[in-house]
C-alpha cells in the first residue's frame, strides 16, 4: 500500500497547472479502477474550481438545475469532517430521490465516498470517488482504499491551492472595536 500511495502522490507532485490536475485525476481514477473521481472546491468569496471525470453533460445539468441546493452529498459533507459514504445519507426526500435518479442516469454511479476538506480562510472542498456496483463490492473497495483516498484527497487539495493560490482570498480584516 505504501508503494501505491507514493505512486499516487508522485502523480500529483508532477502537476504544475490546473490542466495537469485534470490529467492527474484521470490517472488516479484509472489507478483505482473506478468510474469517477472528482475534486471541487468552493471559497467564501464564491470562487470555485473543479476537475474530475464526470461527463460534461452531467456537470452542466448539475449547475443548470442548481443541484448544489438539494445534493445530499454536499449537505452531508458540509456537516462532517470524516468521509461520507453515500449509502449513509438521507435520500428519502422527493428532491433527493429525483437528484439521485438523474445522477445515476448520467453515469455518476450508485455508490460513492466523499471526503470533505476544510482549507484556509473558509475554503471547503470535496474529493469524491464514485462507481456503479453492488453494495458488497463497494464496501470491499472502501475497506481497502479508504485511508488512501483520504490522504490523496488532502494532498490533491493542497496541490490545487498551491497551483491556484490567487483564488484563495486574503485573511478577512478584523473589525474595529466599535
Amino acid at each position: 500500500m505504501a508503494q501505491r500511495l507514493d505512486a499516487f502522490l508522485a502523480i500529483l507532485e508532477q502537476a504544475g497547472t490546473l490542466d495537469d490536475l485534470q490529467s492527474a485525476i484521470v490517472r488516479l481514477r484509472d489507478a483505482f479502477a473506478i468510474d469517477h473521481l472528482v475534486y471541487h472546491w468552493v471559497s467564501p468569496d464564491s470562487g470555485q474550481y473543479g476537475c474530475g471525470t464526470y461527463a460534461e453533460a452531467w456537470v452542466r445539468r448539475y449547475i443548470e438545475r442548481e443541484y448544489l441546493r438539494v445534493d445530499p452529498v454536499v449537505a452531508g459533507c458540509y456537516r462532517c469532517f470524516h468521509p461520507v459514504d453515500w449509502s449513509a445519507l438521507d435520500w428519502s426526500g422527493k428532491p433527493a430521490r429525483a437528484f439521485l435518479r438523474d445522477a445515476i442516469s448520467h453515469g455518476v454511479g450508485n455508490q460513492g465516498l466523499s471526503v470533505p476538506i476544510r482549507g484556509p480562510n473558509g475554503q471547503f472542498a470535496l474529493f469524491t470517488a464514485s462507481h456503479s456496483c453492488s453494495s458488497e463490492t463497494w464496501e470491499s473497495f472502501v475497506a481497502e482504499h479508504r485511508r488512501m483516498l483520504i490522504l490523496v484527497a488532502h494532498y490533491f487539495n493542497d496541490k490545487a491551492l498551491s497551483i491556484a493560490s490567487h483564488r484563495v482570498p486574503e485573511f478577512p480584516r478584523a473589525l474595529s472595536p466599535r
